[in-house]
């Protein structure tokens, strides 16, 4: 009953292992077979025809193959320290699938940038490196976006500009990481405020400014405006810019609702509309589109980026396939089913453990004290779970509730911090920095500084109303540019129709939102604008989190104490009780030495009196037998009797055999000849007791038991599990380490010892004559694992293996080994695969082991087939790396053998040795 029980344990602990390892099949439903885009802000694409964007406010990086099917998704707070926030900015792929992300590092609000790291993800997603990382100082009030700019691949390389004041650095840096290269250092003439950079060759690429203004920039250092035309006065803005060729320019015109292609080689630099978000509503109508994001040009193809969907565009402009979702591998959707089928299997593994521990191991009886606390307990959880969802709750809305008051307030104020005058001067992007924006600004950063520290991500946002259409005309996100159009939603034509101060909240590519706005008026009364105030939901969110995991701190405490303090005396109560059982159970689980203390002076008290009493005459008793049954032990071992079927030497009778499959480890003493040679007979003796007190316990330790001896090394078996043979093995080796040690710090040289683990029928029995009897194992198994032994040393492996050995450990112990091929040993006529544990080599041996260990095994492989050159090349190759590998060694003469002489015609592939 009790091994039913263990296994119903061990599988019910493996299965909430495996369910808690697999823990991202939780969050999707298994018949779900694909997931929809959110809030895009970045895509990109390979020569593979894979997929990478940058999605779910920025928290995400999703890749998808070829066929719309998902290779991985990794989420930017994985490994956020507590505090901060973590972002995607931009992404780039290089031709191998790579990706390259630039992974931002923003305060708990979402707001201030302290640094930023560029990321290479493998074609995979499962590793990760870090290649380049930069930390910002807060006083240079990075808001949103940071340095960073520009992020491509080209020829296997990275290239990316970083943004200062006055200049712009553009570094190419290896695929591998490193230190960058600064390709070019462009000082910015006076004036142009750069919003983004574009383009990869020092001596072209392109930036826009804050003024709306595209520029090209050459070898000679002087920019040239590409966009609008000098002169040229207009609300467009070309944002989300990108060249591929150094030629063509790509943007999108918010004002156009339009992906522009502006092409630098040709005069005038003409400009064509690619794709218009008209052309999206009149070809898909049924389709809810929303703004383009972002877009991205290469391996044919343009793809761009709405808030939601991807769009595939030809060079002609052509739409030639657009998605909303992309598709979960099958293998996924099956795991998912896998794994609530895994859920239902614990839950029914659970509860028939519980119905077994109670019916077969409890017989049907429940303490007193497991009785109150499976009452208490529940009731106190219940409650306790209760109370701290109800304080969460309470305390959540009521916080979400004063922010939105507090918001409607400074939203309220807006017309008294900003000078509506000035704002209605302000009228294309060419104002920015003039003297009225930079008034307003003032006024704006003047009154978010003096929250300091205590800001919480409050941002704010002014808007210009203007012939109808509302315009962003300043924003604390850097990103933002000045003028670019706005929805006019039915909350917006609140604030401008009626003068209402109305709040909610929002979710885009750059965020999750909580917002009031409130109008803007001119000195004649009218509205002209709004101004809008607000927090980042993130550093809210994350606010909530913390306060609801120190309400359940809380909670969990004083629960804990409320059921220490139940449990604490209902425990003192039964401690006398307690006391008594448990020395009954120690007794009669073979503790002899087992006494009772019982201080209550009562009924008990004298019970437990007569109890030691009784144990006393049980003591004196049992050491008498035990004497007698060690002395036996010494010469024949308990687990010898018990593979026997006897329990002690009475029963035992000549001729007693068993046939059994058992491991069988032979371990030795290599060259102990020379070794036994310069020492007298009685240092001999000395030391072989010595070696067999430090190894021998080993055997016992992990379940076999010593046969026989044979001089400073023994013959062991293991009757149950085969891997104990092997575990047994690494620690002799653990233990050699150990013993030449001390045998250093005593001045004497160090030793070294071979083993074999093989497995296979043995009989095992009694022989002798009636006045003499010893047990013994007869068995070719036995000859065979002590010729393993010492072909070891000739072989250079400190434990060697079996295959069938190794199959039936394999499953069960996970250690390092090698596959040294079929060996014929002097003698016999079949071939053995054998196999070099290198567990338990020195270190050093180890790690050339590993490291040659592909290459030795296809070396193995290429002898096997007759390819003799190719052999002894390759084995060549390996002792030169690790002069120490006799087996590489031993291979290396056999193939030039056989490659100087031939193969005989009895060769059958194997490794002979002598």
């Amino acid at each position: 009953m009790k091994t039913k029980f263990f296994i119903l344990l061990c599988v019910t602990a493996l299965l909430i292992a495996g369910l808690a390892t697999q823990r991202e099949y939780w969050s999707t439903a298994p018949y779900e077979t694909e997931a929809a885009y959110a809030n895009i802000s970045k895509v990109a694409t390979d020569a593979q025809g894979s997929l990478y964007t940058i999605a779910d406010s920025k928290r995400s990086l999703i890749k998808v193959g070829a066929d719309r099917e998902l290779v991985y998704s990794i989420q930017s707070n994985a490994d956020a320290l507590p505090g901060t926030i973590q972002l995607f900015d931009s992404v780039a792929a290089d031709e191998a699938g790579n990706a390259y992300v630039v992974l931002a590092v923003l305060d708990s609000f979402g707001l201030k940038v302290s640094g930023e790291r560029i990321v290479k993800v493998s074609p995979d997603g499962e590793s990760q490196q870090i290649l380049y990382e930069a930390a910002y100082d807060a006083s240079e009030n990075l808001l949103r976006v940071g340095k960073i700019q520009g992020l491509s691949t080209k020829a296997g390389e990275l290239h990316f500009f970083r943004k200062e004041v006055d200049t712009v650095v553009l570094h190419r840096l290896a695929a591998s990481g490193g230190e960058p290269e600064v390709l070019r250092t462009f000082v910015l003439p006076a004036n142009r405020y750069v919003s983004e950079l574009a383009g990869h060759d020092p001596n072209s690429f392109y930036f826009t400014s804050k003024r709306g203004r595209l520029y090209a920039v050459d070898a000679t250092g002087a920019p040239a405006m590409l966009y609008p035309g000098e002169g040229t006065v207009q609300l467009n803005f070309p944002v989300q810019v990108f060249t591929n060729d150094g030629r063509h320019v790509y943007f999108i015109d918010y004002h156009e609702a339009a992906v522009q292609r502006l092409d630098a080689g040709q005069p005038h630099y003409p400009i064509e509309s690619l794709l218009r978000y008209s052309q999206l509503t009149e070809q898909y109508g049924d389709v809810e589109w929303s703004d383009f994001t972002n877009l991205y040009v290469g391996h044919g193809r343009i793809t761009v980026a709405t808030t939601d969907q991807i769009i595939e565009v030809d060079p002609t402009g052509r739409i030639a396939n657009w998605t909303s979702t992309y598709q979960f591998p099958k293998a996924t959707v099956w795991l998912r089913f896998a794994y609530w089928a895994l859920i239902a299997a614990a839950a029914a593994s659970f509860f028939a453990t519980i119905r077994h521990m109670y019916v077969h191991l409890m017989k049907r009886r429940i303490s007193l004290l497991v009785k109150q606390l499976g009452v208490i307990i529940p009731i106190v959880l219940a409650a306790m779970v209760g109370l701290s969802y109800s304080v969460y709750e309470s305390f959540t809305n009521e916080m979400k509730e004063e922010t939105r008051g507090q918001l409607m307030l400074l939203a309220g104020n807006g017309k008294h911090l900003v000078d509506g005058e000035r704002l209605e001067r302000l009228d294309s992007p060419l104002d920015f920095m003039s003297e009225d924006y930079q008034a307003i600004k003032r006024r704006m950063n003047d009154l978010l500084s003096q929250a300091g520290d205590n800001r919480d991500g409050l941002y704010s946002t002014v808007y210009r109303y203007m012939d109808g259409q509302l315009y962003i005309v300043m924003d604390d996100d850097d990103s933002v540019t000045m003028f670019r159009p706005f929805l006019t939603s039915e909350e917006n034509l609140q604030v401008l129709e009626e003068g209402k101060i109305v709040s909610g909240e929002w979710e885009d590519a750059t965020g999750e939102w909580m917002y009031a706005l409130g109008p803007l008026y001119n000195d004649a009364g009218d509205i002209i604008g709004i101004y809008e105030t607000g927090k980042d939901m993130n550093g809210v969110r994350q606010s909530h989190l913390k306060i609801l995991s120190d309400v359940l701190g809380m909670i969990a405490l004083i629960a804990g104490v409320i059921l220490i303090v139940i449990t604490v005396m209902t425990v003192y109560l039964l401690s006398s009780i307690r006391r008594l059982r448990r020395s009954v159970n120690l007794i009669a689980s073979g503790e002899w030495d087992t006494e009772v203390n019982i201080r209550t002076r009562d009924e008990v008290a004298e019970l437990g009196d007569r109890f030691n009493m009784m144990a006393g005459s049980i003591r004196r008793y049992i050491r008498e037998v035990t004497g007698l049954s060690e002395s036996y032990f010494r010469f024949v071992p308990q687990q010898f009797l018990n593979v026997l079927g006897k329990g002690n030497m009475t029963q035992v009778r000549l001729g007693d055999q068993v046939h059994r499959t058992m491991t069988v480890l032979v371990c030795n003493m290599r060259e102990f000849s020379d070794f036994s040679s310069t020492l007298t007979p009685e240092d001999n003796f000395r030391f072989i007791n010595s070696f067999l007190k430090v190894f021998g316990p080993v055997v016992r330790q992990f379940g076999g038991f010593t046969s026989r001896y044979t001089g400073p090394g023994m013959l062991a078996l293991f009757p149950n599990d085969p891997s104990d043979a092997l575990k047994a093995a690494a620690r002799m080796r653990e233990t050699l380490a150990t013993y030449n040690q001390f045998r250093a710090n005593s001045g004497y040289r160090a030793i070294d010892i071979g083993i074999s683990i093989h497995i296979g029928d043995v009989m095992i029995g009694i022989i002798g004559e009636e006045q003499r009897m010893e047990g013994s194992v007869v068995s070719d198994q036995v000859r065979l694992a002590g010729e393993l032994e010492k072909a070891s040393a000739k072989l250079g492996a400190s434990i060697l293996l079996t295959e069938e050995a190794l199959a039936a450990c394999k499953k069960t112990v996970r250690l390092e080994y090698r596959k040294l091929g079929p060996v014929q040993l002097y003698g016999e006529p079949r071939t053995i695969e054998l196999y070099d544990v290198y567990e338990g080599d020195p270190e050093p041996i180890r790690k050339l082991k590993r490291e040659t260990q592909r290459q030795f095994e296809e070396a193995v492989m290429l002898y096997q087939s007759g390819r003799f050159y190719d052999a002894r090349e390759a084995f060549v190759s390996i002792v030169k790396k690790n002069r120490d590998d006799l087996a590489a060694k031993l291979y290396f003469f056999a193939c030039d053998h056989y490659y100087q002489q031939g193969v005989t015609q009895d060769w059958n592939g194997a490794l002979r040795i002598t």
